[in-house]
This record gives C-alpha cells, structure tokens and sequence, in this order.
C-alpha cells in the first residue's frame, strides 16, 4: 500500500509573495521543506507537479508514496492527524532529521 505524503506551504520567506513548502508523510515523518517564490513553484518544489524529491521519499518509502496537496492545513484532518503524529515522534528522531538535513559547506 503507498504512503501518503501530505504537501502544503504557509507564507514566509524573504520577499513579499514567498511560502515554503512542506512535505509531511501520514506517519507523522517530517520529509522535506522548500523556501519557494510562490505556491505555484512550491508545488512543483515539493514534487507534485515535477519529479523533484521524488527521489528522497522512495528512499524512505521503497513500497511507493502518493503525493497530497492540502489547500487549507489548519482545518485538514489528515495534515492535522500526521502533524499530531510528528509531534508524538521521539525527541531523538527529529534531532536525527535536523542533522541529516544541514547543509555543508564545500568551500574549506
């Protein structure tokens, strides 16, 4: 059975206009996020409309995923129960998804 993946963007950013984009699995598994110009562009960010991160959330769900936009989070009930599952994850966990997420500089 393929997980869902719930996608969505709130306001935020540096210019006026700018989301950033979220990918949350049903499991409550914070996948990814994206600053984006507009909701547009975070939708293809977020790979609902492109192949972007696709890569990414087969790794960490080989046995397929399904790909969610949600228009309105503060009042879904599938974000709001896999967001309620993120917050019930072990402290550790999230530590672990921060430190595997940071970006590295190439320069020495």
């Amino acid at each position: 059975m393929k997980t869902k993946i719930y996608l969505t963007c709130f306001a935020g950013g540096f210019r006026s206009g700018d989301v950033i984009g979220y990918a949350l699995g049903e499991d409550g598994q914070g996948l990814a996020s994206h600053l984006s110009s507009n909701e547009t562009w975070a939708k293809h960010d977020m790979g609902l409309t492109s192949d972007w991160k696709h890569e990414h959330y087969a790794k960490v769900y080989p046995n397929g995923f399904e790909l969610i936009w949600i228009d309105d989070p503060e009042n879904d009930e599938r974000w709001q129960a896999a967001l309620k599952l993120n917050k019930e994850r072990p402290k550790e966990e999230h530590q672990e998804q921060r430190a595997s997420a940071k970006i590295t500089s190439t320069k020495d």
